[in-house]
């Protein structure tokens, strides 16, 4: 059940732009297990058990974005700085955990200013205009596939960049089967492509790539809070990231 708790959450974050799933797979302390699980699945090389994860996992992803898509668009649009702020608390969690993950050292800080320096120029970059068509769906959804996985930058921030969020919100919510493939097969192929390098990073350089992490996830959160948030949001988003991270961990 946890498992699909995990994945629900992770769903509604990635509904929202600037906030991150792969920050809420941080916060439950299995990013390495879920990376590992999906490279291994991607190479049918996965044991059952970890095929029984994921795809519980997915399922509570699937939830989250078929049953809360409308919800969370009313929500954010309605009542954006409430729903930000709630988020922000679980980041906030988030990133003191992974604050103590860090054994700080020269590498570790490059590593930390190394994050923050990309995670500045994305969120710089000029917003794009793209068309809402099959093409630019697929590319927009390697992208935020990729980016979902990771700690700090949303998937919905960059579909966001790209001007594709409110057509891909418009496609969930709406059932647009059409758009929603293209929009997932791009996605599964960020997502794969991404576990892969991150598989890679997490068993070499560990402690480099989480202070990289790290430095992402605080320069996102800057951007997050730049236009105010509700100080007692935060603090629900806080206390809910301890009561969650005993669900989730």
């Amino acid at each position: 059940m946890k498992d699909i708790v995990l994945g629900f959450i992770m769903g509604i974050a990635n509904l929202l732009p600037g906030i991150s799933g792969g920050t809420i797979m941080f916060i439950s302390g299995r990013y390495e297990s879920i990376i590992d699980a999906i490279w291994d699945l991607i190479r049918l090389r996965i044991k059952r058990s970890d095929f029984w994860f994921l795809a519980r996992i997915i399922l509570g992803v699937v939830i989250a974005f078929l049953g809360l898509s409308k919800l969370i668009d009313y929500l954010f649009h309605h009542f954006p700085t409430q729903t930000i702020s709630f988020f922000v608390g679980l980041i906030i969690g988030g990133l003191l955990h992974m604050y103590g993950e860090i054994k700080f050292n020269f590498r570790a800080a490059l590593s930390i200013a190394a994050g923050a320096g990309v995670m500045v120029l994305v969120m710089l970059s000029s917003g794009g205009n793209l068309s809402p068509n099959y093409f630019n769906l697929f590319i927009g959804g390697v992208v935020a596939g990729a980016t979902m996985v990771l700690p700090g930058i949303s998937g919905s921030s960059m579909l966001v960049l790209l001007g594709l969020y409110d057509d891909a919100i418009h496609a969930v919510s709406n059932m647009e089967v059409l758009r929603l493939i293209f929009l997932g097969v791009g996605a599964a192929i960020g997502i794969a492509l991404i576990s892969y390098l991150m598989s890679f990073l997490m068993k070499k350089f560990k402690n480099e790539t989480i202070s990289f992490l790290y430095g992402l996830t605080v320069v996102g959160l800057i951007f997050i809070v730049k236009d105010g948030v509700s100080i007692s949001f935060v603090l629900i988003g806080l206390g809910s990231y301890f009561g969650l991270s005993k669900i989730i961990s």
